[in-house]
């Protein structure tokens, strides 16, 4: 049985320009705003380190578990939920980030760990952001977890970018491969 090869040529326009120009330009517009978003973070994370801290109460510390299902099957992912409240010149701030980067996962001892740090009730020393103490984290710093988000959106911006030099090529070869044989 052969198999069929599906040049250039056969390929509908509306596909050509979508594998050309759309399909690459979706993976450099998603990995330019992950990316944004993760230096953003990891701006923030290293300037909470000169933040001023006050000190909080846990209101809140649970395993939230979230349960997914795909065509690859079904997930389970935990997190750590840690509720927290600060009172700062009379207005009481309320946060949940224990550290820039927090993460699920599906094994639910990293998230139990950062629950029996925090346990209901504690008092601990909350960060803030002194000109919006409304950006507020337990953990001040940067950590490992807060490299993955820049990192994804440069892999994936850095994927879009190849995709679109080198998809326009390969299909310039093809058409070009595919006239030789004709003209043979």
């Amino acid at each position: 049985m052969g198999t069929v090869k599906l040049s250039s040529k056969q390929m509908p326009q509306w596909m050509k320009f979508f594998m050309l120009r759309i399909f690459p330009l979706i993976f450099v517009v998603v990995g330019a705003v992950v990316a944004f978003w993760g230096i953003r973070g990891l701006v923030r994370a290293k300037a909470s380190l000169q933040w001023p801290s006050i000190q909080g109460q846990i209101l809140e510390s649970s395993v939230e578990r979230h349960h997914s299902s795909g065509s690859n099957g079904s997930s389970t992912t935990y997190h750590a939920e840690i509720l927290y409240k600060f009172i700062l010149n009379d207005t009481t701030f309320n946060g949940n980030r224990v550290a820039y980067g927090d993460y699920g996962s599906s094994n639910p001892s990293h998230a139990r760990q950062i629950v029996n740090k925090y346990p209901k009730n504690k008092i601990i020393t909350v960060y803030y952001m002194p000109d919006n103490p409304e950006e507020c984290l337990l953990e001040p710093g940067v950590k490992m977890q807060s490299w993955f988000l820049p990192a994804f959106g440069i892999i994936f911006f850095t994927v879009g970018c190849l995709m679109a030099i080198f998809i326009p090529r390969a299909i310039r070869k093809q058409e070009f491969s595919k006239q030789t044989e004709e003209v043979f």
